[in-house]
């Protein structure tokens, strides 16, 4: 069983075909699942893997996790692709786009993350990772691709969702949710690349946005707001 209780799973296992992949998807969903991040490059074009994402992604949003999607932003040239997007943004999760994305994968907090690669980077066959050393890598990986990434008015929804925060420009954003997650401003500089003198004149610009005395106010402020 691929996510059971074993008493010393490997840190790397691989997913060699379509059905264990989407196994391992659908288990997910019943993991207590605080954070999912998905990138969704065009692979993999199986349906039965791309129905378990969908699904996956609206039934941890609809349980209050934080569901955040990377994809295509030329995502009308594929109907089915586009469709995905359109499912997944109606259920809640925060979407954006870019023009390329080498990398399917799906990151469950830091305890799993599943890893599809580009075919033009080599073996194409998905791995799944376990521990917080190797998933964090990914974890980084996809917040610093969604730093600079471009919310997707594309999709419906999701135009409204980007006017609510429209407070905020794109720094100011992921520093705060990073804030919200615990992250100090070290840590919030590693995530993002940025310094922390960087780090911290955002913050500060925020709490003056909203006119706040504390960061802990402006949060507070800016989630009332709905900018985040």
């Amino acid at each position: 069983m691929l996510l059971g209780p074993d008493s010393a799973p490997p840190a790397l296992q691989p997913l060699t075909d379509s059905d264990a992949l989407a196994t391992v998807l659908d288990t997910m969903r019943i993991r207590r699942v605080r954070e999912l991040r998905l990138a969704l490059p065009r692979r993999p074009c199986d349906r039965l893997v791309r129905e378990q994402a969908v699904q996956l992604s609206a039934e941890l949003a609809g349980r209050g996790a934080q569901v955040r999607v990377l994809h295509l932003g030329d995502a009308d040239r594929d109907p089915a692709y586009a469709d995905d997007t359109r499912r997944i943004a109606a259920s809640g999760a925060r979407m954006r786009m870019l023009p390329h994305l080498p990398v399917w994968m799906a990151v469950a907090d830091r305890d799993l993350a599943i890893v599809l690669p580009d075919p033009g980077f080599g073996d194409s066959s998905a791995t799944l990772l376990r521990g917080p050393i190797l998933v964090g890598a990914y974890q980084a990986l996809f917040d610093q691709v969604w730093a600079l990434s471009t919310p997707s008015a594309d999709v419906p929804g999701d135009a409204t969702r980007a006017a609510e925060r429209g407070g905020l420009n794109t720094r100011e954003r992921e520093a705060l949710v990073l804030l919200a997650e615990g992250l100090t401003d070290e840590g919030i500089s590693r995530r993002t690349g940025l310094s922390v003198r960087t780090i911290r004149r955002t913050i500060a610009g925020v709490m003056a946005k909203v006119e706040a005395q504390s960061r802990f106010q402006a949060g507070a402020e800016v989630v009332r707001r709905q900018w985040i």
